[in-house]
């Protein structure tokens, strides 16, 4: 008999096993694995709270899944937002748009009613409408062929088109979704799209759509007055969600650290960094509002998540005065994470790469928060376990356990994820692991 049958109420919150599993169908091997460990083959199911638990007998032992799906704000988030959201409240808006390449495509985004908030009288307003957009789907790097991934000619100009037409169905708050990106623009195409214009150092007009080797030749930005979409600024809040707290310049910033995996060589990776130096410069002197709100401490580009997606967290908090917001908190405050954590004997997560990018703010890094803050212990299923022996070792009540343990073929252990990730869970169960 286990020895873990004295974990009787089990979470399990795992991000997607990208190109392999989704986040339920990485919960659902999971759940199997144990299940075969203590030799349960019929399971009822019944709603508890909003969240569905998984009941099993095996010698008097009761054993309750409790599976949340989540995200970071990663590719794949809108799924997962369509899936929380009740049919009836959610509508999928499809629209045009050009993709990183320039390149008219129909995408989409959600459209749902949130309640509205209190005003100064203390009564609830009516309910706004809310958009949820997810940029991989737009700007993303998997819309592009290989031979197209150049971070020097990529804009997020359709970004700012599906923003433009979530504006007019009437959406009064955007929630961004921008892991995948394909883009390191500085954000300059989405704003391009929202109406900011854009002048070189001759004092033209840019009119090709912004990209990164265009970020050097601005001399002056510019927002017109007169358009119609200004009172965007005024009544339309923007939200980021962001899996990574990397500033926008710098070592750690968008160019060094994201624009190699969008096709840059060393050549352009120096262009890239200078132009995002240049805006961020540029903008510095004689910007339509201030990058700095009250209280603001730091310059906008050192705050972290303004490096994400290439700079459109920047472009968001120095240009739309909006928000960047912890992904995994934006979904664990949906999904009630953090009490079903607390209710747990044993929390379960996992990706399908650990590495030290899982440690900020990713999926990973905000269940082993919520556990920690309770004295859970974690245990984390990955592919690969990429983080260093002696930062494993840190991990304080936390074991991992990775498919390359059985499967050292990366293609074939992603084409065969949920069978290897079921046993694997059932060994660990049974302590083979």
């Amino acid at each position: 008999m286990s020895a873990n049958f004295n974990h009787k109420r089990i979470l399990i919150a795992t991000d997607k096993f990208k190109g392999s599993l989704s986040s339920l169908e990485a919960a659902a091997a999971l759940k199997r694995g144990i299940l075969k460990a203590v030799g349960v083959s019929n399971v009822s199911t019944r709603k508890e709270n909003e969240g569905v638990s998984k009941t099993g007998k095996n010698n008097n032992i009761d054993i309750f899944f409790d599976i949340v799906e989540i995200a970071d704000g990663g590719d794949g988030s809108a799924r997962i937002i369509s899936s929380l959201l009740k049919e009836d409240c959610i509508e999928q808006v499809k629209c045009p748009a050009f993709n990183p390449a320039g390149v008219e495509i129909e995408t989409s985004f959600l459209l749902y009613s949130v309640r509205g908030r209190e005003g100064g009288d203390g009564k609830e307003r009516k309910n706004e409408k809310c958009a949820f957009i997810e940029m991989a789907g737009i700007s993303g790097l998997e819309l592009l062929s290989p031979s197209q991934r150049n971070p020097l000619d990529t804009t997020t100009y359709g970004l700012g088109q599906v923003m433009r037409q979530a504006y007019t169905y009437g959406a009064r708050k955007i929630i961004l979704s921008i892991g995948g990106s394909a883009t390191n623009d500085g954000g300059t195409g989405m704003l391009q799209a929202l109406g900011f214009e854009f002048y070189n150092k001759r004092g033209k007009l840019i009119e090709e759509k912004m990209c990164g080797r265009l970020l050097g030749e601005i001399s002056v930005i510019r927002y017109p007055e007169e358009q119609r979409l200004e009172n965007f600024l005024n009544q339309c809040a923007v939200e980021v969600l962001c899996d990574v707290t990397n500033p926008l310049l710098g070592s750690n910033g968008a160019t060094r650290v994201y624009a190699p995996q969008k096709g840059a060589d060393k050549e352009a990776l120096d262009i890239l960094e200078r132009g995002m130096e240049h805006l961020v410069s540029v903008a510095g002197d004689g910007l339509f509002r201030s990058a700095q709100p009250i209280g603001l401490e730091i310059p906008v580009h050192m705050l972290p998540g303004t490096g994400a997606a290439g700079g459109v967290g920047y472009a968001v908090r120095r240009f739309l005065q909006g928000e960047i917001v912890s992904g995994w908190k934006f979904f664990a405050s949906l999904t009630d994470l953090e009490e079903k954590i607390k209710g747990a004997d044993l929390v379960i997560s996992g990706e399908g790469r650990i590495d030290n990018q899982s440690l900020s703010g990713k999926v990973v890094d905000g269940v082993l928060t919520l556990a920690g803050k309770y004295g859970k212990p974690v245990w984390l299923f990955c592919g690969v376990n990429e983080l260093p022996r002696r930062q494993s070792a840190k991990l304080s009540g936390c074991r991992i356990f990775e498919l390359r343990s059985m499967e050292r073929d990366k293609e074939a252990s992603m084409k065969n994820g949920a069978i290897l990730l079921e046993e694997l869970a059932c060994g660990a169960w049974t302590g083979r692991e």
